[in-house]
């Protein structure tokens, strides 16, 4: 998955030039969500991958390993064309991946994920995916889903794939990082708890626009809080990391989600009163900025780094 996601990153690189140069017609939040399945997506599978080394891979899972970049090349290609039936249809692909995925989650529910915490991480991941597929799907079709139109169909679709997939995944990273040696006490309490609010962020803000502003505010601070303790868990983690590039990685990824967490709370406080201390065209620049680049891209070179780096070492104290 590392090679795919070197690929995509070139790829994605060539769309950035091409946005610049007018080129192409792509706005800031297309090219926020087109990084996620060439480049965040693949660093999910390959920092699962490592973290799960030696456990089976369903079928599922193994095929969409396989085609994930032919599938986020497909969906490149249907932001070349207006929303419509072709640009829905070629996106379509990127949603029977993730329903790959997903199946491949519920197999690992199934299989243990229900009994262990740590199983879950990788199961709600995959279980999110799909949904931000969906609203890929609508917005490159030009629907308005229960109402909601541009750029709010396509937000998203990208919360979904930041906060849904990727968040759970770096969470579990810190978390086991840091319950090696002690899993029990107020540290792993608060662990779990700050654990359980990333789980479950990204569901109840999506649930608080349909169902109203009070149940909204009360989602984004819950699940601002919740990465907010994700950052200051990575904080702590530094001390278990071993490889400095990777500590550097995680600290940029951990003041990234705070900085990112306090604009999605500002947001949150204003949008119940409709008030807005920060407007949606800023939050996406600023916020979904910081936390694709500096959290997600950077939190998942910084944990593949370290569990890299682990594997590498115990591989040689074992020769």
């Amino acid at each position: 998955m590392k090679r795919s996601a070197i690929i995509g990153a070139v790829v994605w690189l060539g769309l950035l030039a091409a946005a610049m140069t007018r080129r192409l017609e792509l706005e800031w939040i297309d090219l926020l969500f087109l990084f996620a399945p060439l480049v965040i997506v693949p660093l999910g599978l390959e920092l699962t991958g490592r973290v799960e080394q030696g456990a089976g891979v369903s079928v599922p899972e193994r095929l969409a390993r396989v085609a994930q970049l032919p599938c986020a090349l497909l969906v490149v290609v249907s932001f070349w064309f207006g929303r419509g039936i072709l640009a829905a249809s070629l996106a379509s692909v990127w949603l029977a991946f993730c329903g790959l995925l997903a199946l491949g989650g519920v197999i690992r529910l199934y299989n243990g994920g229900f009994r262990g915490f740590d199983a879950a991480f990788s199961a709600a991941a995959a279980l999110y995916l799909p949904v931000g597929a969906a609203w890929l799907v609508a917005s490159r079709f030009g629907l308005t889903p229960l109402g909601f139109q541009e750029p709010i169909v396509l937000l998203t679709a990208v919360h979904f794939h930041y906060a849904g997939f990727a968040a759970p995944l770096l969470a579990r990273s810190s978390r086991r990082s840091l319950l090696e040696r002690e899993r029990q006490g107020p540290v792993a309490i608060l662990l779990n708890v700050v654990a359980a609010g990333v789980l479950i962020g990204p569901g109840l803000l999506a649930a608080g626009f349909v169902i109203g502003p009070r149940v909204k505010l009360a989602a984004a601070l819950v699940l601002a809080a919740s990465e907010t303790g994700l950052a200051l868990s990575f904080l702590l983690a530094l001390t278990r990391v071993a490889s400095m590039r990777a500590k550097v990685l995680i600290a940029v990824a951990a003041g990234s989600v705070a900085f990112a967490m306090v604009l999605a709370a500002l947001w949150a406080i204003g949008e119940y009163p409709l008030q807005p201390f920060v407007h949606l065209e800023q939050m996406a620049r600023l916020h979904g900025t910081a936390n694709a680049f500096g959290f997600t891209f950077c939190g998942l070179l910084g944990w593949i780094q370290a569990t890299g780096f682990v594997r590498s070492r115990n591989e040689r104290s074992q020769t």
